[in-house]
């Protein structure tokens, strides 16, 4: 069930991401042609990159897909099994915590802006309203953090060293 959330997350970021290059090559277009920019452009483009990686990061996480130091990782399993295991828990301890705090951040600016009506864009040109991006790093970041926590979980217990999950590929 989680794993099917998080590909469906992956995917609404995928489809954002073609959404937002056909924005793009639109307003680029309206510019060369009839010299009229499409207004707020910009701002859903600035928007939409943390978006996209809070949609997105779940499922990377999950897979082990995170940039890390993997020559110094796997040579650290081939000598100590046991310790690679504590170092990947506690990496993906750290990664919990660090996940906890954004949480926390972003409850009280989805709080906040839900509140206030807080908005971004140009006035009298394009605004939006702030909250649904919080809402979405909201949702990112607490996914994150249970897949930090099953990775812990299973890094724990597990007796052989951790394979990084194919492209394409489900749990």
């Amino acid at each position: 069930m989680f794993d099917r959330l998080l590909h469906a997350l992956n995917a609404i970021g995928t489809a954002w991401i073609f959404a937002l290059m056909l924005m793009m090559c639109s307003d680029i277009a309206s510019r060369f042609l009839f010299s009229a920019p499409i207004h707020g452009v910009a701002e859903i483009a600035g928007f939409s990159v943390v978006a996209i990686t809070f949609l997105q990061l779940p499922r990377a996480v999950r897979d082990r897909r995170l940039a890390r130091a993997d020559m110094l990782i796997d040579r650290l399993h081939q000598a100590s099994p046991r310790v690679a295991a504590g170092v990947e828990v506690v990496f993906a301890l750290l990664g919990a915590a660090v996940f906890g705090a954004i949480l926390w951040a972003a409850a009280a600016g989805l709080a906040h802006s839900w509140q206030t009506d807080d908005r971004f864009g140009a006035q009298q040109v394009f605004t939006f309203p702030k909250w649904p991006i919080w809402l979405i790093v909201l949702a990112g970041s607490i996914c994150v953090l249970i897949a930090f926590l099953l990775q812990a979980w299973r890094d724990a217990f597990r007796r052989a060293p951790p394979r990084p999950v194919a492209q394409g590929s489900t749990h």
